[in-house]
């Protein structure tokens, strides 16, 4: 059992989320509206006058109660700042930067242009001698690479485990995973005619980070991460790119690509060969890759069952593996916004990267008795 990584003040700092913008009252009092709205126009037809003007507006309020009932159920707008960020492309109240960037798409991708969201922390200097680690932040399905950034408020968290001593300053790249036809790319290159090369682009994702960014360029400096799509991205991808990612963090994760790979491949053995349940007791590890897997306590089922197989693969590897389950969430942004934060403590201190403050308190990977996690290797 290993004990709970984000001390109470941290754990204060990141619970700023709820707002009414990301509450059930919204669409509530929406739904009171349009309810309001269809007596009205049942009143004026009774009186034989025109009811078009009620009925539409009815309409709209039922279709905008409807979008705000969603919103709180997912978590992908939390709060107004969320909104702002949306909007405007820029992130308010962060201590670092937040920017956009376009990575250059190959010929025959078949993908579209895209942006990538990229943070630096406080002090960043391209042109100096520090070097940062660098996280990749995997977005779900249906989703953005603004995910993360708007619903996983992940710069804020970046704040504050940096600000608190917890992690080094790191950089965080959201690449978009999305292709024309779809959202469900589980960031594979596509055996079909013209399909998506995802899976490509994201390499050059990290070739573009290392040219134009002070990153340290090395696995044992890189932690691929991601919810629910992208949690399987993180796991698949950092699992058959052990050149490339030296560290995993995967919230609500799966062991194979489900019916995006399906749909990205043209036969049972592609599908075997990127499906982790499949390939990992023959894969060989080339290095101690640890792997952190979280999952929500009222989450996806499926999600839960195949993170305990992979738990048991893993583990079976000797590889270091923790995995939390946050007690009262769900398959939601709030849930990954809590889960990203616990993800990041560990890895960095198990690839040592943690800084001195966290390196003299107790490891997170240490035993502890009463915790919901468990850690091994």
């Amino acid at each position: 059992m290993a004990q709970d990584s984000l001390p109470d003040a941290v754990l204060q700092q990141l619970h700023h989320r709820e707002g009414l913008v990301g509450s059930w009252w919204p669409a509530v009092a929406l739904l009171a509206l349009a309810a309001g709205l269809v007596l009205l126009g049942v009143r004026l037809r009774s009186r034989g006058r025109r009811t078009w003007l009620p009925a539409g507006a009815a309409v709209v309020a039922l279709a905008a109660a409807t979008a705000t009932g969603v919103n709180a159920w997912t978590g992908y707008l939390p709060s107004a700042q969320a909104v702002q960020t949306l909007a405007s492309g820029q992130v308010p109240d962060t201590d670092g930067t937040v920017t956009q960037v376009s990575v250059p798409l190959r010929a025959g991708s078949g993908l579209e242009p895209s942006q990538t969201w990229v943070y630096t922390p406080p002090g960043y200097d391209a042109s100096g001698s520090t070097r940062y680690p660098v996280v990749y932040l995997f977005h779900g399905e249906p989703g953005s690479s603004a995910d993360w950034f708007t619903a996983g408020d992940v710069a804020h968290t970046a704040d504050v485990l940096v600000h608190d001593g917890l992690i080094p300053p790191v950089v965080l790249v959201a690449p978009d995973l999305t292709s024309p036809d779809t959202d469900d790319t589980e960031c594979l290159n596509s055996t079909r005619p013209g399909g998506p090369q995802v899976e490509t682009h994201l390499l050059d994702v990290v070739s573009y980070v290392d040219a134009h960014y002070a990153t340290q360029a090395d696995p044992e400096h890189r932690i691929a991460a991601g919810m629910s799509m992208g949690a399987f991205c993180a796991v698949d991808q950092g699992l058959r790119h052990q050149d490339v990612y030296g560290a995993i963090i995967g919230l609500e994760a799966f062991g194979n690509p489900g019916q995006g790979g399906l749909d990205a491949l043209t036969s049972e053995a592609q599908y075997r060969a990127v499906s982790p349940d499949h390939y990992l007791p023959q894969l060989q590890m080339t290095r101690k890759t640890p792997v952190y897997l979280d999952t929500a306590e009222d989450g996806d089922p499926v999600s839960a069952r195949e993170t305990q197989h992979l738990l048991a693969e893993l583990q079976a590897k000797g590889l270091p593996v923790a995995h939390h389950v946050e007690a009262g969430q769900q398959h939601d942004w709030d849930f990954a916004a809590l889960g990203i934060a616990h993800g990041l403590v560990w890895t960095v201190d198990q690839l040592g990267l943690a800084p001195q403050r966290a390196q003299d308190s107790p490891s997170p990977s240490e035993a502890a008795p009463g915790s919901d996690a468990t850690a091994t290797g």
